[in-house]
């Protein structure tokens, strides 16, 4: 048996193996590939549903526009946008204005999991919830957001997102 195949059962395993756990203790949680490597994270929701985010060591540490530092971690990103000249990550939990160039998000970023439906949005397909002509609804929670397309991307942004749900 080849090593990748071997690994990819192993893999899918422990994602068993750990659903069952979660849901025969009655866990709310939420389960994701990370966006940076090859491991499972996972967020625990409380009663009061704020979540606690357990993740491996992917953050990327990101100087916002008032010089701050704040580490960010993929899966939190629901999309990017370019707005005013900078770059504008919105977050499972907010949002953040940087300086970086939308070039350096399209380098770092997996594309395997991150597409662009438009030449300013760089979006996390794990939290499209609907693809239109016109938009992309991206969804997290109660919080939704539109984000536009256009007719040049909307193709390679559509098999990207298919080739995500195939995996």
């Amino acid at each position: 048996m080849d090593s990748v195949v071997c690994h990819e059962i192993i893999k899918e395993e422990v994602k068993t193996k750990l659903i069952e756990f979660m849901e025969q203790n009655n866990i709310k949680y939420n389960l994701f590939e990370c966006c940076g490597c090859e491991k499972f994270c996972i967020s625990l929701c409380n009663e009061d549903n704020t979540c606690e985010k357990y993740c491996c060591n992917s953050a990327m540490i990101v100087q916002t526009c008032s010089k701050d530092i704040c580490k960010v971690y993929p899966h939190e990103i629901l999309y990017i946008a370019i707005e005013n000249r900078k770059s504008v990550l919105y977050l499972t939990h907010g949002r953040v204005e940087t300086n970086h160039r939308f070039e350096h998000w399209k380098d770092i970023l997996d594309l395997k999991t991150f597409a662009q439906p438009h030449h300013s949005f760089i979006v996390n397909l794990n939290y499209v919830d609907e693809i239109t002509r016109e938009f992309v609804k991206v969804k997290y929670g109660n919080q939704e957001h539109s984000v536009y397309t256009s007719s040049r991307k909307i193709g390679a942004f559509k098999k990207a997102f298919l080739k995500l749900c195939e995996q």
